[in-house]
């Protein structure tokens, strides 16, 4: 291996983060641009990062990662739009929002859209990968899954 490949490997291991500022979440490259969305653009992100493969993300703030070693780890702290912050645009369809709680509460998951590349002929708006073990888990909805529980023990008593 040429020291070239050396050092881009040793790159890429040092990120440890795909869908951070650093590394795309698709092909893993570093070769990323971040930068603020501008003024008066209407969207939900305030800082994107597009790989020249052609993925673009909202980068994960790595610094709020719970647990540096895991990738794919739940942040300390909800994200700055994070769907369960109050007042959020999810929200607004409080049918569909009812709808998506009562569906958790039954033993559904929400996961975290940082670092997911933008997908806007999917669903939900994001290519989240298939493999159940490459998503972190929401902390707005971890947070909201152990205030359902402590209710839970409370009127179990």
């Amino acid at each position: 291996m040429g020291e070239a490949k050396r050092r881009r490997a040793a790159a890429v291991a040092s990120e440890k983060f795909p869908g951070g500022a650093h590394r795309c979440p698709r092909c893993l490259s570093t070769n990323v641009t971040t930068a603020d969305v501008p003024d008066g653009v209407t969207f939900y992100a305030r800082r994107l990062a597009i790989c020249a493969c052609g993925a673009a993300w909202e980068p994960i703030d790595e610094a709020f990662v719970w647990d540096r070693d895991d990738e794919y780890c739940s942040t300390q702290e909800p994200c700055d739009n994070c769907a369960f912050r109050p007042g959020s645009p999810e929200q607004a369809n409080a049918t569909k929002w009812n709808e998506l709680i009562e569906n958790l509460k039954s033993g559904g998951q929400f996961f975290c859209h940082k670092g997911v590349p933008i997908d806007p002929d999917s669903k939900d708006g994001f290519a989240y990968p298939r493999d159940r073990n490459k998503l972190r888990l929401c902390r707005g909805y971890l947070n909201a899954l152990g205030k359902w529980w402590a209710a839970k023990e409370a009127t179990a008593k």
